[in-house]
């Protein structure tokens, strides 16, 4: 018995569908190596709507910006690579989440969108994350928009003290992201152990560099503008916010 038309349009592109996943996987190490640039973080080299070709973390090295100057290298028109990853190790959002963030509700606290900057450089646990700056918890990539003024490291902000026995009473919502640094899937907020007590912030990546299992990949190429199509349902949903408020 022959299959209806609509039926074989619908195998047709999960065929296709399936096969350009594959083969992305194959050549780039990812099954979804196109991501949408959604902030002017790293403008002018990327931009709101650019679509961007990544290539998977384990297929590639990455080359910081302060040893790509050595050779000259360059990556957008800076020296460095281009590097897509998790902030604070959070899970990336899904077409659920998106679909939810449409409908008005917010996706898990423990959930993030990757963020895609440049890494400057690689420092090891103990060494300064800036000049004059706090050591580092663990080892990892100290990285920057190009067009931000400081490092994700340095932009964020201390809420306040927390008590050191709040870890151990929410266990089970906590995250530990290394050192001693944790995620509470509650609030969203980052709690630090310090020497002088507790505290509780807030970033991009404050205070912690990227470790090497955050970063996803390397960015290689870019298609400008394409991008908007992908981030229609966030834009919708920001404007149906303002409404809203």
């Amino acid at each position: 018995m022959p299959l209806p038309g609509l039926a074989k349009d619908i195998i047709v592109v999960v065929v296709v569908v399936g096969g350009i996943s594959l083969l992305s996987q194959l050549l780039l190490g990812l099954w979804t190596p196109m991501v949408a640039v959604e902030s002017g973080s790293m403008v002018p080299n990327l931009n709101i709507g650019d679509i961007v070709f990544v290539q998977g973390a384990s297929r590639t090295d990455v080359i910081a910006w302060d040893e790509a100057e050595k050779t000259g290298y360059t990556a957008f028109n800076n020296p460095g690579d281009v590097i897509l990853y998790r902030p604070y190790g959070k899970a990336s959002l899904n077409l659920l989440d998106q679909f939810k963030m449409l409908l008005g509700f917010a996706p898990g606290k423990e959930k993030a969108t990757p963020i895609i900057h440049r890494a400057l450089r690689y420092v090891k646990a103990g060494e300064p994350m800036w000049q004059d700056g706090p050591a580092a918890p663990f080892s990892g990539y100290i990285t920057k928009g190009d067009h931000n003024e400081v490092i994700d490291q340095e932009a964020g902000q201390i809420f306040g003290l927390a008590k050191s026995s709040y870890i151990d009473s929410n266990r089970e919502n906590i995250i530990n992201v290394g050192g001693q640094i944790y995620l509470d899937k509650n609030t969203g907020l980052i709690i630090y152990e310090t020497t002088n007590g507790t505290v509780m912030g807030e970033g991009i990546s404050y205070l912690t560099p990227v470790k090497d299992e955050w970063v996803i990949g390397v960015a290689r190429a870019k298609i400008p503008l394409v991008g908007y199509v992908r981030l229609l349902p966030s834009i919708i949903y920001d404007e149906i916010e303002k409404l809203v408020s």
